[in-house]
């Protein structure tokens, strides 16, 4: 029987593959040891190079929120203030690998057989007329056989690569600064209070404090006031800052059904005064 064994073969493709392997993960590094080089040279000059920008722009607003006026300084800053460098890297490199081998084998066995027969027969004696005799037969078979195997193998390969270069989004140049001369909101959390026994409803104050530039608390404003998922009321009627720049308010969350969920929740209180604005979160 033919015999045939691609072990060989496909053991000097594997050793071939590690090599492929081996030499495109050296080419990976090679490519991004320049690239990286390249992003610091380009780095480097974007660093080393100076334009006269508007380093810090200041906005005055008056205590209604309104702009004013505006202040700007320039100077000279580097041109990476506002060009960020591009940082190329590998982020996916694959290597998929399929590999042929062949072998063909045959083997060939004869038999022959042979078979011989011979008679033989004869006459003697007295009183026999025409004297003595003798007959010889003889028979010859002869047959052979020739049996032929064949065994073939094969095996199909494929090598497939693919390769993703992309920008790094975790490298960046910070922004210039930006002043802002104005008004500003703070918003404070008050007590709580559960209403009934049990509890049908609980409610906070939040208390709201507009002051200038200074830190000088302003009176006589009206606050754009916004809760997200829970109702609110001014305390004390009014909607105006008092003579401390502040006007409090009070949020009512209802509980409902029978076995009402009472865990404190979160709720975000937002106030505005033109385009000066302030956001926090309250839990109660």
């Amino acid at each position: 029987m033919a015999n045939t064994d691609v072990s060989g073969q496909l053991a000097t493709a594997g050793l071939a593959f590690g090599d492929l392997v081996k030499l495109t993960g050296q080419a990976v590094a090679n490519t991004q040891t320049a690239l990286n080089k390249t992003g610091a040279d380009a780095t480097s000059a974007l660093a080393t190079t100076l334009v006269d920008v508007i380093a810090v722009q200041e906005l005055d607003y008056d205590d209604n929120g309104n702009v004013t006026g505006e202040k700007t300084f320039t100077q000279q800053l580097p041109l990476i203030d506002f060009i960020d460098p591009v940082i190329y890297q590998w982020t996916q490199v694959r290597l998929q690998g399929r590999f042929t081998a062949s072998q063909f084998a045959a083997t060939a066995s004869t038999d022959t057989h042979s078979n011989t027969s011979t008679d033989s027969s004869g006459q003697a004696g007295f009183g026999i007329i025409f004297g003595g005799g003798y007959n010889n037969f003889q028979y010859d078979d002869s047959q052979t056989h020739i049996d032929t195997n064949f065994r073939v193998e094969d095996s199909v390969g494929l090598l497939r690569m693919n390769a993703v270069l992309e920008p790094r989004h975790d490298i960046g140049v910070p922004k210039p600064r930006q002043a802002i001369v104005g008004p500003q909101i703070e918003i404070d959390a008050g007590p709580i209070a559960d209403v009934g026994n049990p509890a049908t409803s609980r409610t906070m104050d939040a208390v709201i404090t507009y002051r200038n530039a200074a830190g000088d608390p302003i009176a006589g404003k009206e606050l754009a006031i916004d809760t997200q998922g829970v109702a609110w009321a001014f305390k004390g009627g009014t909607g105006t800052t008092d003579a401390n720049g502040q006007v409090t308010i009070t949020l009512t969350r209802q509980f409902v059904g029978d076995a009402p969920d009472r865990t404190p929740a979160d709720f975000v209180v937002g106030v505005r005064k033109g385009i000066v604005g302030e956001s926090t979160t309250l839990t109660f």
